[in-house]
């Protein structure tokens, strides 16, 4: 039992040295409370690991201990490089979109040699036992030991548990999120990423429901002389008729939440085209008079919305998802959309698609990426062409070293498909401000950038926002050639922050000091006109409340109350979800990891509390929407 005991402390040393690199490398963060939880997980994982090493002979054993050290090394290098690369750490509903991933191979590897510095850090172990091969105590446990092993691994797992107890019902706790939250991001800094991963395979073995917890209002607070974005759904009945308690709870929430109200800008722009498009990275610090002057124009004209962000989540696909649905992504809830069987009647394609609208659809690169072909229709957008599935045809499809394809060329080449066709929907999704950034390896806007002070990933983006800002300037002319440009809004949202800049790199666009959680989301939310004068909006928005806002200003019925997101023009409050349920409000703004709240104006006593469960609903709503495709179930029955 005593060479169990020196393997199981070889395990420690190899996993609390990578599971401490992994929380300092990714977060800065090391010595607090978690690492208490951590330590005494690890014990336990090491205890398994140390009992699995000893079954076989001693050179079987050897062999095993080689292989499980190699395997936690991977485990970490690997969770670090897809974090970073995503921002959020991998899980296992991702796997289909980490296949995916290999497609930027070019970037996968500019990444690794980026980062070579904790690549090779979480390699050590893998060092050390090569180096320490023959030093190491290969134990083989006979039949009276491995009940002695057993009672220990049980006596070490209940020791876990016994130690979360004490803070069991305080939020985010240890105890929590083992049992009850489905948080992988607050998992891995609490109790490790091994534990967070153990518990997050389990869940998708096995399943896992998180409650919704009714919030403390009063239901029937409508004023009878207000206009509400709302349908006549019978929630009662359907909770009635209803089988299910999670669906049943689901329909009480709705029931009970309060819808947005109609407001002076509902159906302002009823019956006019729409023209949208995600752009990949686009951030306010693209926007320059000098450089990108269309986007200084729609920015500076139209609806200006000064305090919205496009938080992180899973990369170009949580934008997207977001914007077209108003619900939160999660990894559990994309990996459901991904089926592509999802009754989604708010999206733009659908909502429009009944108001007898052309739709259509573009992406300048694979179909396949982020299973498009089959998402693209539960958006509505049945007419879609990316590369590979016609718009190779068209434009240059081919990835190049460091230079992507145009957005620009799938601008001008597609406009045609649609400009005769009024009213339409048109979605582009772009990819010209895709990473990595190196401008001098890049061709295209190279003389624009190659003289500017800045550092050169800092160029390099700014190359792929010029490209961006040329596609917009082609677009408007060639409206304005049709006479359709007073018809047409523009709306325009980033996926994301150009995560592949660091702070410091942002910070030499931004004209203001911009920290690594909440302002580095900072972004612009462009919605134009040629007719409308400039209308500066200071409420707090997000990516969800896009969708919603849309539907408002085109006069399209919608209930508000089946969408996360929020009209951003109508009365209530704004707020922003970030993926470590951090959030922004215009009340201030609350980091999840720390539990700090730093107000900007008075709030009630339970202010906190009350937000912070409205963003956990907020989760695990969007999640039982698409997994149980709610939609569906609620307008077939609302039908009969």
């Amino acid at each position: 039992m005593k060479k169990i005991l020196q393997l199981t402390a070889y395990y420690l040393m190899v996993i609390l040295y990578l599971e401490i690199g992994h929380s300092y490398f990714l977060y800065q963060n090391v010595f607090h409370i978690g690492l208490l939880y951590l330590s005494i997980f690890s014990i336990f994982i090491s205890l398994i690991l140390a009992v699995l090493s000893s079954l076989g002979h001693e050179k079987t054993n050897r062999i095993t201990i080689g292989i499980i050290t190699v395997l936690l090394s991977l485990i970490f290098a690997g969770n670090y490089l897809y974090t970073t690369l995503f921002s959020v750490p991998f899980t296992i509903y991702v796997t289909q979109m980490a296949s995916q991933a290999m497609d930027f191979t070019n970037v996968i590897f500019l990444t690794i040699i980026e980062h070579l510095h904790p690549l090779w850090i979480f390699l050590v172990p893998i060092l050390f036992y090569i180096l320490c091969f023959k030093k190491i105590r290969i134990p083989h446990i006979y039949f009276y030991e491995k009940k002695i092993a057993l009672e220990s691994i049980i006596a070490v797992y209940i020791l876990s548990l016994l130690i979360m107890i004490p803070n069991m019902h305080e939020s985010k706790s240890a105890f929590q999120l083992y049992w009850k939250d489905n948080d992988l991001i607050s998992a891995i800094d609490k109790l490790g990423l091994l534990t967070a991963e153990m518990i997050d395979i389990n869940r998708a073995i096995f399943g896992f429901e998180q409650d919704i917890v009714l919030m403390p209002h009063i239901p029937g607070q409508e004023n009878a002389e207000v206009e509400y974005n709302k349908m006549d759904i019978d929630f009662e009945k359907l909770k009635n008729e209803e089988t299910d308690n999670y669906l049943k709870s689901l329909y009480t929430y709705f029931n009970e939440e309060m819808p947005t109200n109609k407001n002076e800008y509902t159906g302002k722009y009823q019956g006019k085209n729409l023209i949208f498009i995600l752009a990949e990275s686009f951030n306010t610090i693209a926007i320059s008079q000098e450089l990108t002057p269309t986007l200084y124009q729609l920015t500076n004209s139209g609806f200006h919305f000064t305090n919205f962000y496009s938080p992180v989540f899973l990369s170009t696909t949580g934008g997207e998802f977001q914007s077209m649905t108003g619900l939160v992504p999660s990894a559990e809830t994309l990996s459901a959309w991904y089926k592509g069987t999802v009754y989604l009647p708010f999206s733009l394609g659908n909502a429009f698609g009944k108001q007898n609208y052309t739709a259509n659809a573009y992406h300048n690169w694979t179909n396949m990426y982020y299973n498009r072909d089959k998402t693209m229709p539960t958006l509505g957008f049945d007419n879609f062409l990316s590369c590979e599935s016609g718009l190779e045809e068209r434009i240059k499809c081919v990835w190049e070293g460091y230079e992507v394809p145009s957005d620009k060329e799938m601008i001008d080449t597609t406009i045609a498909d649609y400009a005769e066709k009024t009213p339409f929907v048109s979605f582009y999704i772009t990819v010209s401000g895709h990473m990595p950034y190196y401008f001098s390896d890049r061709k295209r806007n190279y003389d624009a950038v190659k003289d500017l002070p800045y550092s050169e990933k800092v160029k390099g983006y700014l190359q792929t926002q010029i490209d961006l800002d040329k596609a917009l300037e082609s677009l408007i002319n060639q409206l304005k050639e049709k006479n359709i440009l007073d018809d047409t809004v523009i709306c325009l949202v980033g996926d994301h922050y150009p995560y592949a800049l660091s702070v410091d790199e942002i910070n030499e666009l931004s004209n203001y000091p911009r920290d690594g959680l909440f302002e580095i989301n900072h972004s612009d939310l462009i919605i134009w006109n040629n007719d409308t004068e400039k209308i500066e909006i200071d409420k707090v928005g997000s990516q969800i409340d896009v969708l919603p806002t849309l539907l408002n200003l085109f006069g399209i019925e919608y209930d508000s109350r089946l969408m996360i997101g929020h009209d951003i023009l109508s009365d209530t409050e704004g707020l922003a979800i970030f993926s470590d349920l951090s959030w922004i409000s215009d009340s201030g703004s609350y980091v999840s990891k720390t539990k700090q709240f730093t107000p900007t104006k008075e709030v009630s006593e339970d202010y906190v509390t009350n937000k912070n469960q409205w963003v956990n609903n907020s989760v695990v709503i969007s999640k039982r929407i698409i997994e149980q495709d709610v939609y569906r179930k609620i307008f077939s029955r609302e039908e009969e």
